[in-house]
């Protein structure tokens, strides 16, 4: 149990500080090229911000875990095997590089990114042959329903659920990043008071909070990087994949933590979103009138 509890939190502060190290860095060689976000083809910027924070959040999530399994810190965990948990790991880290480069090739390019949601759908299709897929839905008064094959469309719908949710919050400048942190923990928690002695989910999840978790004072304060339109998409496909171990092996209480929390953000953001673009439009008009 203390075991669980130590290497996570030694693996979600050090996400935290790598990801704190290389914000300002990514942020540098960003601006210096050029990469930055167009307000004139998103709406959504309102400046030019240097891109390329899923960089960022790749390298810092990936090394820690990748460590971990050069140090031996993995075994059989629960109903994963070591074995499992290294195909699991591949599958991912496969699908996130290949959503990395085109990220990053689209924002090299200044180009919209809309291509991104066919490469999200080739990523859930390429995890499900690496045994990332939901196998069984847990309903209250049903029962288990075994899924088979429809394990793999319910699989897409929720990667690009999440995916959606995670590009439309990143349109606030660090909102995203605050999410998939505040979230990650209460997985992480969730399966760290569960008694199972397993490691490696939790180790997931503390990790990748501590990794967004470092990028938030570079977004939502100095806002000095972003993850991009075609960027934010990784990052909401490595929570997605997260989930997806996740329920394989708890109940449905946690299954419908998720889509509760995704409802809550969505009303709170649209909220906000309909506000900022009443509010801002306002603020030139009367700036002008002062000068006058």
């Amino acid at each position: 149990m203390n075991r669980v509890w130590i290497f996570s939190a030694l693996s979600a502060a050090s996400a935290f500080f790598l990801s704190c190290i290389l914000s300002p860095l990514v942020s540098g060689a960003a601006k210096k090229r050029g990469i930055v976000s167009d307000p004139g083809k998103v709406r959504f910027y309102t400046s030019q911000t240097p891109l390329l924070g899923h960089l960022v959040l790749f390298f810092s999530f990936f090394s820690l875990l990748a460590g971990a399994f050069a140090f031996g810190l993995f075994s059989d965990d629960f109903i994963y095997t070591l074995s499992d948990l290294q195909r699991i790991t591949t599958g991912i880290f496969f699908a996130s590089l290949f959503l990395a480069i085109s990220a990053t090739y689209s924002d090299v390019r200044n180009e919209s990114g809309d291509f991104e949601w066919l490469y999200i759908i080739g990523s859930a299709f390429l995890i499900y042959f690496f045994d990332i897929r939901f196998i069984v839905l847990k309903i209250p008064g049903m029962g288990d329903i075994n899924l088979y094959i429809w394990g793999l469309p319910l699989l897409v719908v929720w990667i690009l659920l999440i995916v959606s949710i995670i590009e439309l919050l990143d349109f606030f400048e660090g909102l995203a990043s605050c999410v998939v942190a505040v979230v990650s923990v209460v997985y992480f928690y969730l399966h760290a008071s569960a008694g199972k002695g397993e490691l490696f989910v939790p180790f997931f999840f503390a990790t990748l909070g501590g990794a967004a978790a470092g990028l938030v004072p570079h977004q939502l304060f100095r806002r000095k990087i972003l993850y991009g339109k075609a960027g934010n998409k990784l990052v909401g496909f490595l929570f997605a994949a997260g989930t997806v171990i996740s329920h394989r092996k708890e109940t449905t209480g946690q299954f419908l933590i998720f889509p509760i929390a995704v409802i809550l953000f969505f009303i709170v953001a649209v909220n906000y979103l309909f506000l900022e673009r009443q509010l801002r439009p306002l603020v030139g008009p009367v700036e002008k009138e002062k000068k006058k």
